[in-house]
């Protein structure tokens, strides 16, 4: 049988940061370290609007990515 062990979590902010020469948005990402485990999805978007407002690019996507060690 195997196991997990919790061991670390961010956000990965995506924001919209122009246009380039051939008329695709550009993108910047931006990460946020440190988030709990129990962080609940509603949580995370309100962090998120809020820090969007603190910046003058339109966030374009959210992603939680956590990292756990599996061992038997």
């Amino acid at each position: 049988m195997a196991f997990s062990d919790f061991k670390n979590a961010s956000i990965r902010c995506t924001y919209e940061n122009g246009l380039d020469a051939n008329g695709k948005v550009k993108k910047k990402i931006k990460a946020y370290h440190n988030v709990k485990e129990t962080a609940a999805t509603d949580n995370i978007f309100g962090a998120t609007a809020v820090l969007e407002n603190f910046g003058t690019r339109t966030l374009m996507d959210v992603e939680k990515q956590s990292t756990i060690t599996i061992y038997q």
